[in-house]
């Protein structure tokens, strides 16, 4: 059973759900650790067979130094530094948008202050002050952001990873903004909580620390604004614990997982857990249903062993029409696994001309890896009569994933 409990400020019902769901996920610290056989959905989808049992993926290394990796309560230990470190980049590039959305638009400075959260500080000089902290929380933010890809560039990793995740906020108030708030810092607390010991890397810990302790400062202060604590009220206090209660991989994972347009909590830890070394050994595409506007559509991972593209086919391919059905084609990507691959819709497609310049009704869409045979970074498919940049072929056969696409 957890201690937390949803704000006293009025907000609309889909808030509040939202945040007593994300309440009710987190157990207390007390719970967690009487769970002795406890691993996170994250810990397990990178392959921990369970409590016990050292870190997937370094059992031939000297990796672990100590009984909390191996024991892997949590799913750190699952974990490289690295990958911990992306892990932070992705939760802090969540609050980043978060907050730079709502302070460059999505909320008022006037709204803001005029807010019945605002209003409950008697000191104007703190009453008119709300707007201006959340603007330096966004550029906290901003900058934890900039620190943390500075710490994967100088270890060779990509320091764009997760910038090209969307991030959706339902939240229309400034009681529900503030709701979304509370959930995000705590959830960044909690998480840099955690995953510390599983750090090995000194330099890596101590950047994780001096954010961890600037994001706890954050949440005790959004905590004030959300919690007053009149005589007899039952809301929480700012700091009502002494030890802060820690949240597992997928406990954070599903903390953030509502918040991320078009990935569920599987496409997250796929997106962390992913090697940008690695070269697949075998292609495929995943295809998930999905909305669109008819102008493109998005392939969740496409696995391209030796580089190319990914083509978009509508149904008539099943009738055996391989060249016509092609109604877009991705941009060349070199050999490795791409995440969230755009393609355009009826235009782009070299040798293809389409009388119409979006997809107009609802209807099936295949995907399928194909080759860049003659290494020129051109889909040339069509216009060689099939002859050149082949689709990549398993057991005889195309590889090919499909989805039902709904225009809306």
């Amino acid at each position: 059973m957890t201690d937390e409990q949803p704000t006293t400020e009025p907000a609309a019902e889909r808030s509040h759900e939202l945040l007593k769901r994300v309440n009710e996920q987190v157990g207390s610290e007390y719970d967690l650790l009487s769970t002795t056989g406890k691993v996170g959905a994250g810990a397990a989808a990178l392959g921990v067979a369970g409590t016990g049992t050292a870190a997937a993926g370094h059992a031939d290394a000297d990796y672990s130094d100590s009984e909390y990796e191996d024991t892997n309560q949590f799913g750190y230990g699952a974990l490289t530094d690295v990958q911990i470190v992306k892990f932070a980049l992705l939760l802090e590039r969540l609050e980043a948008t978060f907050y730079t959305e709502a302070v460059g638009g999505r909320l008022g400075e006037v709204d803001v202050e005029s807010s019945a959260i605002a209003q409950q500080l008697a000191n104007p000089s703190l009453r008119y002050a709300t707007f201006q902290r959340l603007k330096q929380v966004r550029d906290h933010e901003q900058t934890h952001v900039e620190a943390l890809e500075g710490v994967l560039e100088a270890v060779g990793s990509d320091p764009d990873f997760g910038s090209d995740v969307e991030f959706e906020f339902p939240y229309e108030t400034v009681g529900e903004f503030y709701d979304l708030a509370q959930v995000f810092e705590d959830t960044g607390v909690a998480a840099y909580t955690t995953a510390a010991p599983a750090i090995d890397t000194e330099k890596y810990l101590a950047s994780a620390v001096r954010i961890h302790a600037v994001e706890g400062r954050h949440a005790s202060y959004l905590r004030t604004l959300n919690n007053p604590l009149p005589a007899g009220s039952a809301a929480l206090n700012p700091f009502p614990r002494a030890f802060q209660l820690k949240l597992s991989v997928s406990d954070v994972v599903g903390r953030i997982e509502p918040f991320v347009v078009g990935a569920d909590a599987e496409d997250i830890v796929g997106l962390l857990s992913m090697d940008e070394s690695a070269v697949p050994d075998t292609a495929s595409a995943t295809f998930e249903d999905q909305s669109t506007d008819g102008s493109s559509v998005t392939v969740a991972s496409a696995a391209l062993p030796d580089g190319g593209f990914v083509a978009m086919h509508d149904s008539s391919l099943l009738d055996g029409n391989v060249a016509g059905s092609v109604i877009g084609v991705s941009e060349k990507y070199d050999a490795g696994t791409v995440m969230k691959v755009e393609v355009p819709l009826y235009s782009g497609v070299p040798g293809s001309d389409f009388d119409q310049s979006a997809l107009q009704e609802d209807q099936t869409l295949i995907a399928m890896p194909h080759k860049d045979t003659n290494d020129n970074g051109t889909y040339d498919f069509i216009t060689s009569g099939g002859e050149a940049d082949g689709a990549y072929v398993q057991d005889g056969s195309a590889v090919v994933d499909d989805a039902e696409i709904s225009v809306n």
